[in-house]
């Protein structure tokens, strides 16, 4: 198996870009979609069950959310008018599945039936397929809303209210709810407008930087590398007791508070044991008073997942180590064109090497980093 290339998949997902042909004010990218989308899903999935009475698998929805557009990283972003003509319409969704199989069959055989569901299954004709298409278009809806109210290009004041009239007749009980609350609800529609804007928040403030970077990019890669350390050490390395649920939540929500808090640079925030403390204080404080504006129901989840999301469980350790593997990541693709960035990636290699001896930190150095450096260096 080479999990390193489902790896590269999920780096790759933030250079597929979205609406480029409407010329949007904002840019967008398949990871920045994936990680609204799965930040959207799990308020959905916590609606489903708290509101309408229908309890459903809420991991299968994040995860499918999270990565049912893994596949634009071989076929692209096609339009959706493309996608649904009679000529071309069976052609692209074999080879998306195709694609899709591809990716999938690159994991480690343990978690192949997994992914498969969250990969090649996302979009299926179960009830939990159709919310994960319901969802894309909501996010698809706010973005159009954010491109609309912000800027004057009409395409997208039509897309806006078409798809808004799409989803008031959706059959899913939970993206009508959420439709409605856009409108009367100010803590919902502030909430979701903290995940809109989260690709605003640039990352790797003061350096130069040829790859781009921003909070949503970086919490889908989080996010699907916690969902992929989990799964490993519970199928492979047989470490009992893992939530994927609750590891999934606090990964994709572990930096919403930086729509507010902004992105402070980590040798600032630990630069002392006090100023670090402090940080964390202001910023739990931001996170609580983010989850209190929404309505109750959502308060027990949320404040578990914005909060606490590296609190001292196993699941937040796990997401402690993702968000340092994806710094270090980072730093490998920057540092054959910057030095500067040599120097983070050993200061982050050490960092990890001393502190972390789980299972999935062992097999990404031994594996997955060995062979992200042959690629992007050698080949």
């Amino acid at each position: 198996m080479k999990n390193s290339s489902f790896t590269n998949a999920i780096i790759q997902m933030q250079y597929v870009s979205r609406w480029k042909e409407f010329s949007p004010r904002y840019k967008d990218n398949a990871a920045s979609h994936s990680f609204r989308c799965a930040s959207i899903a799990i308020m959905a999935g916590i609606i489903e069950e708290r509101v309408f009475g229908n309890p459903l698998n809420k991991l299968q929805l994040a995860a499918r959310a999270l990565l049912h557009d893994l596949n634009e990283t071989v076929t692209g972003s096609i339009k959706y008018v493309t996608k649904k003509d009679a000529h071309v319409a069976d052609h692209i969704r074999k080879l998306e599945t195709e694609v899709s199989k591809e990716i999938v069959s690159y994991l480690s055989r343990s978690l192949q039936p997994h992914f498969y569901d969250y990969i090649v299954d996302a979009e299926d004709e179960s009830y939990i397929g159709r919310l994960v298409q319901a969802v894309d278009s909501f996010d698809a809806m706010l973005f159009c809303m954010r491109e609309y109210e912000l800027d004057a290009n009409p395409y997208f004041a039509s897309k806006y209210e078409q798809l808004r009239a799409e989803l008031a007749a959706s059959s899913c009980p939970s993206i009508v709810w959420l439709l409605q609350a856009l409108d009367t609800d100010a803590g919902v529609r502030q909430f979701l407008d903290h995940i809109l804007n989260l690709d605003l928040i640039e990352r790797w403030g003061g350096s130069f930087n040829l790859i781009p970077d921003n909070d949503a990019t970086h919490s889908f890669r989080v996010a699907a590398m916690s969902l992929f350390n989990g799964l490993l050490e519970t199928e492979r390395f047989g470490r009992p007791g893992i939530d994927l649920y609750k590891l999934l939540g606090k990964s994709v929500m572990h930096d919403i508070v930086e729509g507010v808090s902004g992105d402070v640079a980590s040798p600032i925030k630990k630069s002392s044991s006090v100023i670090r403390e402090a940080f964390e204080r202001y910023e739990q404080e931001v996170a609580r008073k983010m989850v209190e504006q929404l309505p109750s129901f959502f308060h027990d989840e949320m404040m578990d997942f914005l909060v606490n999301a590296k609190d001292d469980t196993y699941e937040g350790e796990l997401v402690d180590i993702a968000d340092k593997l994806d710094a270090l990541i980072k730093s490998n693709l920057e540092m054959r064109n910057n030095p500067h960035y040599g120097e983070k990636y050993y200061g982050q290699l050490v960092h990890i090497q001393h502190h972390y001896e789980n299972p999935c930190v062992i097999f990404f150095l031994a594996y997955i980093l060995h062979d992200l450096t042959y690629d992007h260096f050698v080949r």
